[in-house]
């Protein structure tokens, strides 16, 4: 049984565009709309998420929580969290990085680059190399 990549994005269209981007890619996928979704989600001990892209901005619960909860599961603390965010400051990226988020890219975004790093952090993971972008 795969695992999904769960995209945790309260913006339809552009849960849609990173959806798309990744099914096209042969990923199986899990969108969240809210925060607390979003925990639900990658809190599921039967379907584990493979990889989150996560935004900062949501509804419930913001992003960096979820982050630090994540990392407190020892179960899923080692799952690689992409946060895709329009919060693009200095100290925005530092509260990410602190948090314990491996990727940090800014809205609007290149699909391209976004599967990318996807591919990159999963292959990464599959060699076995505890790698962060960040």
């Amino acid at each position: 049984m795969d695992r999904p990549i769960l995209i945790i994005e309260d913006d339809p269209d552009i849960a849609e565009v990173l959806r798309y981007g990744l099914e096209a890619r042969h990923f199986e996928t899990r969108v969240a709309a809210t925060g607390n979704e979003g925990l639900s989600a990658s809190l599921d001990k039967e379907r584990p998420p493979l990889l989150i892209l996560l935004d900062q901005l949501l509804p419930g619960m913001n992003g960096l929580d979820i982050c630090r909860r994540i990392r407190r599961e020892p179960s899923i603390a080692d799952v690689p969290i992409i946060m895709v965010t329009a919060k693009a400051s200095e100290t925005d990226f530092l509260d990410a990085k602190a948090a314990g988020v491996d990727d940090y890219v800014t809205k609007p975004f290149s699909v391209t680059r976004v599967m990318e790093r996807v591919e990159f952090l999963l292959e990464s993971l599959e060699a076995g190399r505890t790698l962060k972008l960040l």
